[in-house]
């Protein structure tokens, strides 16, 4: 009974942090006005619209250079130049691929080796507004001396989670690699326990 009552206290935790966890996305906004950064990243994923508002903030010069980072090795730079539709002067000059990055732990270290070989300070982070909690801290685990920028994309889908069972998975699926991800470094890595305040990710 002892072991049934524990059990069933955790689950109820586990689904009241779930639902704190969609408030918190929900509420996400993207950076009103929009700050000029050295570079823009955007980390590829199941979440739409990413690229775009990448390309967006590249051609409205909010930095000098966008990285894609986690690209699928079998599309190549043509392909990503139509998918997101960046003038040629722009893409020629100011569009790198990361094809390394197979996850959150890549993304943040191949954005963080990027902006280290091009000296940059100060990074627009893009990515769907599920996924930044996670992407936040993975960035400060990898780099406590480059400044991010959040710029969550909220995915209608995602929006409305509880209409769309494959929404729902993947919403359970990301908390639970959050709550991973911050048990990681509070118990197994206590001495980037920082990281989770880190204040230069508002």
């Amino acid at each position: 009974m002892k072991l049934l009552k524990v059990v069933t206290i955790s689950i109820i935790i586990y689904f009241v942090g779930f639902l704190f966890f969609i408030k918190k996305i929900n509420n996400f906004s993207t950076p009103n006005p929009i700050p000029k950064a050295d570079g823009i990243v955007v980390w590829t994923g199941k979440g739409g619209g990413r690229l775009e508002a990448g390309a967006r903030l590249l051609l409205k010069k909010k930095g000098e250079r966008l990285l894609i980072s986690g690209v699928n090795s079998e599309i190549s730079l043509d392909e990503i130049k139509e998918i997101v539709a960046i003038p040629e002067k722009f893409s020629d000059c100011c569009l790198d691929l990361d094809y390394e990055a197979k996850n959150t732990i890549g993304n943040a270290y191949e954005t963080t080796v990027w902006a280290k070989a091009l000296g940059f300070k100060h990074v627009i982070l893009v990515t769907s507004a599920y996924h930044m909690p996670r992407a936040k801290i993975e960035m400060g685990a990898a780099t406590s001396q480059i400044k991010i920028t959040p710029f969550p994309v909220l995915n209608q889908t995602e929006g409305k989670w509880y209409l769309d069972s494959n929404g729902l998975k993947r919403l359970l699926q990301e908390y639970t690699k959050l709550l991973i991800s911050y048990l990681k470094y509070v118990t197994i890595e206590p001495d980037k326990k920082k990281i989770l305040l880190n204040n230069n990710m508002p």
